[in-house]
């Protein structure tokens, strides 16, 4: 008897939104069965077996693939293309490690001011993506943000790393930091295939895009090579591919988790029937540290320049797994009123959850079925 699939989706970020490249100091569950229930199961026209592959390699997060394929053979060739994939996109879309023979945005920001980076067209991609998810957030997204984020990224690891001297970033160097944010500092020049900053204090975090975009591309590519159902999961930014072929009505039931992580008898805050979109959460209870009993979390606002406390989580579900990883981030730091007019503007279900546990959702919100 096969099971009904339950996916936690979690924030991420870099959940979605952390940066892209910064390790989780609570891991994310892996895709899970969670019951039983026959009337929910049948047996596809052709028979296809269930596989999964899970990895920590890639991204600093956990990546979880699940297929149906017809046997094992083709589903090693489909997590082949999965991990060539992702290594070339955790190479390149890096902020903070150096790879032999790669230029990524870590090489884009030491050459800060001084001189352009020849890059692979990949990275240009990116930038000239970056920008227009800057306009449609109304500039709240911004990549050019990278020397305020990476003030707050130092502190967070220094005080994960050392409790006893755990410590936020005074004022003044907030201020300082944040000054510098212009993202028409960052030039592409498509015909030479360069990137350059021009303001040498101004530096790329990419952390509320490139993990969602790369997995938006990294999905296609499996499709490409014939891949017709199953989920992929990157740090809890997961695309449905196709329908559940083990479920009489072709959905996934998908569970959102509750941010209280207390709350034990409760671990979802919702359970809905998706298939063939993606869904995105991002929350303040993955990348977090205290200092003085205050927990500080990776999602910043740009207005305040200290963590968001809006919301506790945010969860997207569009078609579209990149702009659902940058959408989460955006809707996580404004008001409820603006996050709706936003959300029915693009066509996203959304689900908020409060400061106090209490959920908020569009009208429609998906319910399992």
């Amino acid at each position: 008897m096969k099971k009904i699939l339950m996916i936690l989706a979690l924030a991420t970020i870099f959940a979605a939104c952390a940066n892209t490249n910064e390790k989780e100091n609570v891991e994310k569950p892996k895709l899970e069965a969670v019951k039983e229930d026959s009337s929910e199961e049948k047996s596809p026209d052709v028979e296809l077996e269930k596989h999964t592959e899970t990895t920590y390699d890639y991204f600093d997060t956990i990546t979880t693939f699940l297929a149906y394929t017809k046997d094992e053979d083709e589903f090693n060739h489909y997590v082949k293309v999965l991990k060539d994939e992702l290594k070339i996109y955790h190479e390149l879309f890096n902020s903070y490690d150096a790879f032999e023979g790669v230029n990524n945005f870590r090489t884009i920001n030491e050459n800060a001011g001084k001189q352009p980076v020849k890059v692979d067209p990949k990275i240009i991609e990116l930038v000239e993506y970056s920008k227009k998810m800057y306009d449609l957030t109304n500039g709240k997204i911004n990549i050019a943000m990278g020397s305020l984020l990476g003030l707050w990224h130092d502190y967070r690891e220094m005080s994960i790393d050392n409790p006893d001297k755990a410590a936020i970033p005074e004022e003044s160097m907030l201020v300082k930091a944040s000054k510098h944010k212009d993202i028409d500092a960052i030039v592409v020049d498509e015909k030479a295939g360069t990137v350059f900053i021009k303001d040498p204090d101004v530096q790329i975090d990419i952390g509320a895009i490139g993990k969602g975009y790369a997995t938006k591309i990294i999905a296609n590519k499996l499709q490409a090579e014939g891949l017709k159902h199953g989920i992929l999961s990157v740090g809890g930014d997961d695309v449905l591919i196709g329908d559940n072929p083990a479920s009489d009505n072709s959905y996934y039931k998908i569970g959102i988790q509750n941010p209280d992580l207390d709350d034990k008898d409760n671990p979802y805050s919702s359970v809905v029937s998706l298939k063939n979109t993606s869904v995105v959460t991002s929350g303040d209870y993955q990348r977090y540290f205290v200092v003085n009993g205050k927990r500080y979390h990776h999602i910043i606002d740009p207005e305040t320049m200290y963590p968001s406390t809006r919301w506790r989580s945010v969860s997207v579900i569009l078609d579209d797994i990149a702009e659902a990883d940058t959408i989460s981030t955006y809707l996580f730091i404004i008001d409820l009123e603006e996050g709706r007019e936003f959300a029915k503007k693009v066509g996203a279900q959304v689900l908020w959850i409060d400061e106090d546990y209490k959920s908020y959702t569009t009208d429609g919100w998906p319910v399992a079925q």
